[in-house]
């Protein structure tokens, strides 16, 4: 089961509008549960309002910064990461006021010391806290959700060969990422798999021949997305048409840059609704995204939405390749423990997999994607 995010605040509309955007941006990974309150008195009983099916799976609290810690831990007992809110961006290591008046602030600290008293020979449940603006965007708010529920989430169990799957690639260079894409198109096509081609790169990095223009290109999709004109799944199937080397694509905008100067936030909800279209297709599917021309720290937020993911392990003693090496070492430990991570079949062989929740980072032959 999914795990709940429990944002408590008294901003009606600017708490609809970010459960909303971050609705979207989870990609399932986590789900919503808001609790408007008009009144301080009402945060209790809001809160033990909801199903406990719901309590029990709050890992996460979302809100103004005074609410306090250990109540929400009295009221949550799988809360593992609390979300503060303040007002001005100034205030994040103040002790400033928020709409909680001193009398309800003062029966928080009385809660808090009857808490600590009946837990005093308990070891008591640790909690990161993070404190960020109310302006912040939603694109940071998600992230630092999706770093603790990643942390930790066992890997989902792949039950047959026919998953449609979302896949990418870290490359270090432009012919080894040409390479990979080849083979895993290849691969896909030749198991009889529907292939869906989306690449994330200047167009002039776009080996195959491709349709830009007007109309229901990628650039329309990035237009739409930005301004939260976001289509349904079922819809999405609309932008694509099937290429002539026999996989589906997407047009492209007619700016070279466009797809990768794209606000990375953007970028995001657009692979998760791919993500989730692929995964609604009755036929075996497999959509990849090929990336190229971005930072690494963009690559990673694209990156940890997806399946697996093949690697460039660089070979050689130069500094470019010991650089290289090091910050695939540091991008594969953010990768969430579901994602697979693969390297590209070198002669014979077969493609060998990471097992990264393990630090000895031990190898094993993966023979599926």
């Amino acid at each position: 089961m999914r795990p709940f995010v429990l944002y408590i605040d008294d901003h009606r509309d600017y708490q609809s509008r970010l459960a909303r955007r971050l609705g979207s941006l989870s990609g399932g990974t986590y789900e919503i549960a808001a609790v408007h309150i008009t009144r301080e008195a009402e945060i209790r009983n809001a809160v033990r309002a909801l199903p406990q099916e719901t309590l029990c799976r709050v890992a996460v609290s979302l809100g103004p910064r005074h609410i306090s810690i250990e109540t929400m831990r009295d009221l949550l007992p799988e809360l593992a990461i609390r979300i503060n809110f303040c007002e001005r961006e100034d205030e994040e290591n103040s002790d400033a006021s928020s709409f909680f008046s001193h009398t309800f602030q003062e029966d928080l600290r009385h809660d808090t010391r009857s808490h600590r008293r009946k837990n005093r020979d308990k070891k008591e449940k640790m909690t990161d806290t993070h404190t960020v603006s109310r302006f912040a965007r939603a694109s940071e708010i998600d992230a630092i959700i999706r770093r603790h529920l990643t942390a930790g989430d066992p890997a989902p169990i792949v039950e047959d060969g026919h998953t449609n799957t979302i896949g990418t690639h870290l490359s270090f260079s432009h012919e080894t990422g040409t390479s990979i894409t080849r083979h895993v198109i290849g691969r896909e096509q030749a198991l009889g798999r529907t292939v869906i081609y989306l690449p994330i790169k200047p167009l002039y990095k776009i080996e195959s021949r491709f349709r830009r223009g007007h109309g229901l290109t990628f650039g329309d999709l990035i237009y739409r997305f930005s301004e939260e004109d976001i289509p349904d799944i079922n819809e999405m199937g609309q932008w694509l048409y099937m290429h002539e080397d026999g996989y589906y694509t997407a047009s492209l905008p007619e700016r070279s840059d466009d797809l990768i100067t794209c606000d990375i936030g953007t970028l995001r909800q657009i692979t998760i609704a791919w993500r989730d279209y692929t995964r609604t297709r009755s036929q075996p599917t497999t959509t990849w995204v090929d990336i190229e021309g971005m930072p690494l720290c963009d690559v990673l937020e694209l990156a940890v939405l997806c399946d697996f993911i093949y690697v460039d392990a660089p070979v050689g003693s130069s500094d470019k390749e010991a650089v290289a090496r090091r910050e695939l070492g540091l991008f594969m430990a953010q990768l969430p423990r579901e994602c697979r991570i693969l390297e590209i079949p070198r002669g014979r062989q077969s493609c060998t997999e990471f097992d990264h929740s393990d630090h000895r980072k031990e190898l094993h032959v993966a023979s599926v994607l």
